[in-house]
């Protein structure tokens, strides 16, 4: 009875997790992005060290009322795998990376906002999706799984502006004026997809007790990060930080 209570309570859990629909550019979090290094495979959790410390970020108040009992924390192991197989092709596989930009004169000769040189999107192709200190769980300690993670797409980007007619780029103009915006600042929403995380692979320290183990990807032997191959879909520039006006949609 106590494991499946557990069970449908991790269930419940995570149907509130409203950015975890596969089809939506996320919110990056420490819970989304281990969420989805589980859907790619890349993190085991077979491996019982890692699945109690995928539980303090993911299911933090499952972890503080029964970790402490051995014997009931055995039994929430056993049913938040059950939940994670159930309910895993709802894992987020898909972000959003924002970022606040701003434009500089419009080029009449070639009908392009240009950004300022701050802002230059030149021969970009790494984001820090996410990095986070301490655990937000109380004194649990996170000693393996990872806190930084970077999100590298295969071609490099350039964009030096926006293209716009002489009558849209006047029409920004004037709302700006009105919105007192007069640095002409704009707000960019990279939408990526994930298209593979390499595998967190165990390391073996020299402590009998296994506390120097690392997890590690071979490609960033740096322990706290990880790196997830994504593919950019699109990336919107808008007026408004709520991003509800937008001027225009780049898609490469």
């Amino acid at each position: 009875m106590f494991l499946r209570r557990v069970f449908l309570t991790v269930l419940v859990l995570l149907s509130l997790v409203g950015s975890a629909r596969a089809q939506d550019y996320a919110t990056a979090s420490w819970p989304n992005m281990v969420r989805t290094m589980v859907r790619m495979n890349a993190l085991d959790l077979s491996d019982q060290r890692l699945l109690d410390e995928y539980a303090i970020i993911t299911e933090c108040e499952l972890y503080k009322a029964f970790f402490h009992d051995d014997f009931k924390w055995n039994q929430v192991r056993s049913a938040l795998k059950d939940s994670i197989r159930t309910s895993i092709a709802t894992f987020p596989m898909n972000y959003h990376y924002d970022l606040k930009m701003q434009l500089d004169r419009y080029d009449f000769a070639t009908k392009f906002f240009r950004f300022t040189k701050k802002s230059l999107l030149n021969n970009i192709n790494t984001f820090v999706l996410y990095s986070v200190e301490g655990t937000g769980c109380g004194m649990a300690e996170v000693q393996y799984i990872p806190r930084t993670y970077r999100a590298v797409v295969s071609s490099p980007l350039y964009l030096e502006g926006l293209p716009l007619t002489d009558k849209d780029a006047r029409d920004l103009l004037a709302r700006m004026d009105k919105d007192e915006n007069i640095s002409r600042i704009i707000y960019a929403r990279f939408n990526l997809r994930t298209v593979y995380v390499e595998p967190l692979r165990k390391t073996a320290g020299r402590n009998p007790e296994g506390v120097d183990d690392k997890y590690v990807q071979s490609r960033v032997p740096e322990k706290s990060t990880v790196r997830l191959d994504v593919h950019l879909d699109s990336i919107g520039f808008y007026e408004d930080p709520q991003m509800t006006r937008l001027i225009y949609m780049y898609q490469p």
